[in-house]
């Protein structure tokens, strides 16, 4: 327990019965400056929506609310703070970034409220992910399925290379590969793939991998390992449910969820969770490494 976790929840002699009081400022209180606080819910000073101000409201209780001003604090804990999905509050969290309002640490692993509230801009936004899948993927929803065997195979791999004109060997050289128009006057051009949100996947690995290294977002991008996710990423829209036949992810927010529930799968992996310093996202991205995960070499048993 942490320090913070006692002078929040003071103990009690054993048997004594609280007196049902209401809230007391003795059980734990969250201190800010009354400027800031004014700044914050004056809709002149900070128009923004109601998703963005609860979102506001329940960092400033995780950071002030434990003496810090900055906190590695998920998504999911402001999921549960606000009400709100995890898949929203990820949205109108980079928003607020966006905005200056929040604050990323060096590391890009804590968050704060950017007291600078001169600062906070309110024309910023990031750029617009795609809409909501309109079915749910698979059959429940829930878990990582096995693909099917023949979609990795080198056999496979070259088949779908000549059905859509393109080259995973393209895909991991320069990472975000672009699709070819089709060819013929009555052939329509595939629609375009929504490019791997690097960030996001690593928000999401911090989030279900916090005891295993973390990459640096900083250092991420342009480098052979932000590839072989990228490759990874575009390979999800073809590789096929072994079950139902339909492709792993159809668009940004399935994709995402997708990848939530990957990273939990390998959570599952004794082998992979054990002391192994090279067991890091950019090892699973690896096609070799990530072909092995879901052929299921690193479970129930460990490594074949």
């Amino acid at each position: 327990m942490q320090t913070a976790d006692i002078y929040q929840f003071p103990n009690r002699p054993d048997g004594e019965v609280r007196e049902k009081r209401g809230p007391q400022v003795e059980d734990g209180y969250t201190r800010i400056a009354n400027e800031l606080y004014e700044v914050v819910n004056n809709g002149h000073s900070c128009p923004v929506n109601v998703r963005h101000l609860r979102i506001i409201h329940a960092l400033i209780r995780r950071t002030y609310g434990f003496n810090k001003t900055m906190d590695a604090v998920a998504d999911t804990q402001l999921a549960a703070d606000t009400g709100i999905p995890r898949n929203k509050v990820n949205v109108a969290k980079h928003e607020l970034i966006a905005m200056n309002v929040i604050r990323l640490s060096d590391d890009g692993r804590k968050l704060g409220i950017n007291k600078d509230y001169a600062s906070w801009d309110f024309t910023k936004r990031p750029e617009k992910k795609a809409p909501k899948p309109k079915t749910k993927m698979g059959q429940n929803g829930n878990g990582v399925t096995k693909m099917v065997t023949s979609d990795v195979t080198n056999s496979g791999t070259h088949k779908r290379q000549k059905d859509s004109n393109t080259s995973t060997d393209v895909e991991e050289r320069i990472g975000e590969p672009k699709r070819e128009a089709a060819v013929g006057q009555d052939s329509k051009p595939e629609p375009k793939l929504p490019d791997c949100p690097h960030m996001e996947i690593i928000d999401l690995w911090a989030e279900i991998m916090p005891d295993k290294p973390q990459p640096s977002k900083n250092m991420w991008q342009g480098t052979e390992r932000a590839r072989h996710l990228a490759a990874r990423w575009k390979a999800g829209f073809k590789i096929k449910h072994e079950r139902t036949g339909e492709p792993l992810y159809t668009d940004l927010q399935s994709g995402l969820d997708w990848w939530g529930r990957f990273f939990r799968f390998l959570r599952k992996s004794e082998f992979l969770m054990g002391d192994n310093r090279w067991f890091k996202l950019a090892w699973v991205a690896k096609r070799e490494n990530f072909v092995k995960i879901m052929e299921m070499d690193y479970h129930d048993g460990g490594e074949s």
